[in-house]
């Protein structure tokens, strides 16, 4: 996706204000089925997915025209217990999912890691402390209580800069997540659906290699990154499309081609079409994984709205999974710290992006 449009000042200048939150000295869950009770584990339990779009049917055979066995409604979980290569439901994807249910098309599928609900951390730092949501998806509220309103769902994989955390008059723990969408503003998360990065997670990758460059094949929808000429990473993406609006016109949102550069990173952006009227409007909070490459606002980031990879179907920006995105993130320079809302580049330090 594209961000909001904005001038060259805000956009290479971007920035964040924390909100100060009470802190409190233990921990209790919210109130869960008794099989999550006992692992309080930070560590996976297996895999799940989530349904995407307009829900997902399983079927006998992982094959078109298979019997349909089943079907769940969106953002509607259930278990992943294999991955099977075979023809899919379009021409460039053949990835299907195993499920007890029967066999799903990957397309519309977010694959995720099983996570027990999370232990809360009351020793944020100064700063504060990097986390992602890992549960299917948690509720964004105004306030840090189970009764507030909700502003937002926010969904797993999606990344947040934490900048306080806050016990209810029930014993339900909060974190205060920042929301840089001007105006900047913060909201409340369940603490248990969050899990907090550790630093060696988001430590750079061969922080001295310096030459390094990224290639972006539009014909094949792959990035490749590579390292002295050699290619130390690929994966599939989805770029920019064309759509077709309401009125027949067809509004072009093709990557741009040519040679460009790492311009700023960004670990959470929240993204938003420029239009609330338009029919392809769309409201992203927490995008993961940002490395911006143009002044519009154009970024290799993370994607969980879709799974579907090797066509494009973006507004502009290069989707690959969360964790492609952040692999390059952390490998591309400028390399940054823990505690960066953003990292700020130019030309001359930043990695090459060639898109062909």
């Amino acid at each position: 996706m594209m961000s909001r449009r904005m001038s060259r000042r805000d956009f290479l200048k971007l920035g964040s204000s924390a909100l100060a939150a009470s802190v409190v000295p233990s921990w209790k869950a919210l109130t869960l089925p008794d099989a999550y009770l006992p692992q309080l584990s930070t560590e996976p339990l297996g895999r799940m997915g989530r349904a995407l779009g307009g829900g997902v049917a399983f079927y006998d055979k992982p094959e078109r025209g298979a019997t349909r066995l089943a079907y769940r409604g969106r953002d509607d979980s259930f278990d992943i217990i294999g991955e099977v290569r075979s023809p899919g439901l379009n021409a460039h994807n053949d990835l299907w999912y195993e499920t007890p249910e029967g066999y799903a098309f990957s397309a519309w599928v977010q694959p995720m890691l099983k996570y027990a609900p999370q232990p809360t951390f009351f020793d944020l730092g100064e700063w504060g402390l990097w986390g992602e949501v890992c549960q299917p998806y948690t509720s964004a509220k105004i306030a840090p209580h189970i009764t507030a309103a909700e502003k937002y769902r926010y969904y797993y994989g999606t990344t947040y800069h934490i900048l306080g955390v806050q016990r209810d008059d029930q014993g339900n723990d909060w974190y205060q997540a920042f929301d840089e969408l001007p105006p900047t503003t913060s909201y409340w998360l369940p603490a248990q659906d969050v899990r907090i990065f550790p630093r060696s997670e988001l430590a750079p990758i061969s922080p001295f290699v310096g030459d390094k460059r990224v290639e972006v094949d539009l014909t094949e929808q792959l990035v490749t990154c590579f390292e002295n000429g050699q290619v130390v990473y690929s994966c599939g993406c989805a770029s920019g499309a064309a759509f077709t609006m309401e009125d027949g016109s067809i509004a072009n949102f093709g990557t741009p081609r040519g040679d460009h550069t790492v311009l700023l990173k960004q670990a959470s952006r929240h993204m938003v079409g420029e239009d609330e009227n338009s029919p392809d409007y769309f409201d992203l909070p927490g995008v993961p994984w940002d490395t911006f490459f143009d002044l519009e606002g154009r970024a290799i980031h993370g994607t969980y709205w879709h799974n579907d990879y090797g066509v494009p179907r973006s507004h502009g920006c290069v989707n690959v999974s969360i964790d492609s995105a952040r692999w390059i993130y952390r490998w591309t320079h400028p390399i940054g710290g823990y505690e960066d809302d953003y990292i700020q580049s130019n030309w001359r330090v930043g990695t090459p992006i060639i898109i062909f």
